[in-house]
């Protein structure tokens, strides 16, 4: 990233004032810069969290589905799989909420 320099003091000429002006739009340009560069690192870093954390979940809600269809599955798995679904959705759309701006 860019450092800012001290800007020049005015003198009172134009051409000073004029230089001093480009000075500071330059210094803007930077700033902006470092802006958007960290702006574009987060909105990554959201995104990879939504995929590493909706990849476990999907393990959990297909083997939770695998619990339910089950026919040899008892009644405690069946249970334990319905709260793991609820979960599953409920966490799901926290990572939506969390990433939803960075689609």
């Amino acid at each position: 990233m860019a450092r800012l320099q001290k800007l020049p003091q005015p003198v009172g000429s134009d051409d000073d004032a004029a230089r001093a002006l480009a000075t500071l739009a330059d210094h803007l340009r930077a700033v902006r810069a470092a802006v958007d560069h960290l702006d574009e690192t987060e909105q990554s870093e959201r995104h990879q969290l939504g995929h590493d954390l909706r990849s476990p979940l999907n393990a959990i809600a297909g083997w939770s589905h695998i619990l339910r269809t089950d026919g040899s599955a008892g009644p405690t798995a069946r249970r334990a799989a319905d709260v793991f679904d609820r979960n599953v959705r409920a966490m799901t759309k926290v990572i939506e909420a969390y990433t939803a701006d960075t689609l």
